[in-house]
């Protein structure tokens, strides 16, 4: 047994016995012969080691993978650059806007746009897409909203440009920033999708289409009726159409009427078609109530109706807030100079006004030893022309009183009761004192008293008012018809002969006295049987100023962007003179015959920012300037 033969081994091994013989017992070795190797011989695979074999066939696909990888990325990137997408950059599209960084609300925005490609492939489907702010309009109707516009480019080159102009009516608050989106959208050859390259233009409107002006106290005495006095005028270059305007009443403010009547409720004034230069006036008149120091907001807006509902603006062109100061005087005084109760008043150069001074007691208890003290001032003033009634007036220090002393009703003013007076003055002749500037005439009411307090004590109280006469420059225009004097050589017979002509010079003749005056227009025309020459002196008119003739409706019109104060008094006049041609016809004979209509001038004065206007007679071949001119040689002859 195999147990056996190991117990019988470990006896031999471990034994107490003699192991001599049994060395003697061992197997005979026999010897073997076996060949050795000289050399080293690569050993065959063993079986352990297969993993290698693995290795063997694995890297042969790794090298396939990396040398087809190798032609792909070098295919794509052959692609991209000679026919693929990643080359196209946004940065290598140029947008240039050009046009005015400032223009005038209503006026028509060129823009001149040019779409730059640098690329090295060419842009495909290209569009202009413009967004323009919120209120603009289309330059072909005034009337009709243009919130983007979109322009097809079609294909631009590598390395060439596409130029489009484009062009809106901006509207908005005057001096407001307006900002223009500008968007190329591009397609790519063999790509769906859309890219896109943008750019933003930034202007500032001037001045706004329609101008807005309230005139209002800045404090009013709860309880007693106000007016507001608002005026929108035209600002534009062309005509404004469906004017809208919008009156926000505040708390305590109770409507009561209005000159003209609203068109819709109590606050809006459908004011239809403005055309340039065009003006409409309305006064509302109400009643405010309030605690003392209550301040209260008006709020008034012009614009274009909407087209589906006319109650309501789709733009408001200007906005202008009115806050007024809720008083409940002890005594209340108010001024009315024309019956206006504007805080600012306009009058012309040497007028007279009437001016009522009114003051009431809202006080429980009576008010004693009442004064009304007038002061007046102001360069314009004429201090010679200013009369009183019931009052004294003190020349030297330009004041007006009213007391007991001059009226004995002054003594005492029962609670609730209402006294007025009145006196005139005038303004100085402008044309008489060509250096004043800006003139203007100050009159302040104070109004004082007595009243007896809760313990019985009498006390002073006071109240004031003011008001400012604005005087309106003197912008004049003389007008002559000339033979024998003037610029030009004339020719033709005098008296003028019948179906001959004889030509004339016409002069006109510019002054301003003391308000910077600016859009001035002499607009006149000529009859059917008189020719426009074409010779104009000077030749060359100043910067701004332009002397031009319609054939359509012989009109001449002669514009002038600004008039300094003190032209005509200070420094020399501005005058043109052009010459024209009269064939009378054989009906006109033993007449003197009309040679220019009549001519009107129109002035914005910046100082009480009103319109001027006046006109002169129409000229004839009368020629009662020209100084070598005889009476008999005006009617036609045969």
């Amino acid at each position: 047994m195999k147990e056996g033969k190991i117990d019988e081994l470990k006896k031999r091994l471990y034994g107490r016995i003699d192991t001599s013989a049994l060395r003697l017992r061992r197997r005979k070795l026999h010897e073997q012969s076996t060949e050795i190797s000289q050399g080293w011989e690569k050993p065959d695979a063993l079986p352990v080691f297969t993993g290698m074999q693995r290795t063997k066939v694995w890297i042969p696909k790794l090298f396939l993978f990396s040398v087809l990888f190798f032609v792909i990325a070098l295919g794509i990137s052959f692609f991209f650059f000679f026919g693929g997408t990643t080359t196209v950059s946004s940065q290598n599209i140029l947008i240039d806007i050009r046009g005015p960084s400032t223009i005038g609300g209503g006026e028509v925005l060129p823009l001149q746009i040019t779409v730059l490609n640098r690329n090295t492939v060419p842009l495909e489907l290209a569009d202009l897409l413009v967004e323009f702010p919120d209120g603009t309009r289309s330059a072909d109707s005034v009337t009709t909203p243009l919130p983007r516009t979109r322009v097809s480019l079609g294909t631009i080159a590598a390395g060439g440009q596409k130029n489009t102009a484009v062009s809106a009516i901006l509207f908005g608050a005057e001096h407001s920033a307006q900002e223009i989106k500008v968007t190329v959208e591009y397609r790519l050859q063999g790509s769906n999708a859309i890219f896109h390259k943008d750019e933003v233009y930034n202007l500032a409107l001037s001045s706004a289409p329609l101008r807005l002006t309230v005139k209002a106290l800045k404090e009013v005495i709860s309880g007693q009726e106000i007016n507001f006095v608002i005026t929108a005028e035209s600002n534009a270059t062309a005509v404004l159409k469906k004017i809208l305007l919008v009156a926000e009443f505040p708390f305590g403010f109770t409507f009561k009427s209005a000159d003209p009547k609203p068109t819709f409720g109590n606050s809006v004034w459908q004011l239809g078609d403005l055309p340039v230069g065009g003006k409409r006036t309305i006064t509302i008149r109400g009643v405010m109530s309030g605690e003392e120091g209550d301040e209260r907001t008006m709020r008034f807006q012009a614009g274009v109706a909407k087209e589906e509902d006319e109650k309501k603006l789709a733009t408001a062109f200007v906005t202008d807030t009115e806050t007024l100061i809720v008083r409940k005087p002890f005594i209340a005084a108010d001024i009315a100079l024309n019956g206006d109760r504007s805080s600012e008043y306009v009058t012309g150069s040497g007028k007279t006004i009437r001016a009522d001074v009114s003051w009431t007691n809202n006080l429980a208890t009576p008010v004693t030893d009442a004064e009304i003290e007038v002061v007046l001032g102001g360069e314009a003033l004429d201090k010679n022309s200013v009369t009183v009634e019931r009052g004294f007036y003190n020349s030297a220090a330009k004041t007006i009183l009213w007391s007991k002393g001059t009226d004995s009703e002054f003594a005492s003013i029962e609670p609730g009761a209402t006294e007025s007076a009145s006196f005139t003055f005038s303004s100085l002749s402008l044309a008489k004192s060509g250096s004043l500037r800006n003139p203007q005439i100050t009159l302040t009411v104070n109004v004082r008293g007595r009243r007896a307090s809760d313990q019985n004590v009498p006390e002073s109280i006071s109240e004031t008012a003011s008001r400012i006469v604005k005087v309106t420059s003197d912008l004049l225009l003389s007008s002559r018809a000339v033979y024998f004097s003037g610029p030009f050589t004339n020719t033709g017979s005098l008296p003028p002969k019948a179906e001959k002509e004889t030509t004339y010079t016409v002069i006109w003749t510019l002054t301003n006295s003391s308000n910077t005056v600016t859009n001035t227009v002499v607009k006149a025309s000529l009859p059917p049987s008189i020719r426009w020459l074409g010779v104009i002196i000077p030749a060359s008119l100043s910067s701004g100023e332009n002397l031009q003739f319609n054939p359509v409706g012989g009109t001449i019109i002669w514009t002038i962007d600004s008039l300094r104060a003190g032209v005509g008094y200070t420094t020399a006049p501005r005058e043109v003179a052009f010459q024209i041609g009269f064939t009378p016809s054989v009906s006109q004979i033993g007449s003197a015959p009309v040679i220019v209509n009549e001519q009107t001038i129109q002035g914005f004065d910046q100082f009480t920012d009103g319109t001027i206007t006046d006109t002169r007679p129409a000229l004839t071949t009368n020629l009662v300037t020209d100084p070598t001119f005889r009476t008999e040689q005006s009617q036609v002859v045969q």
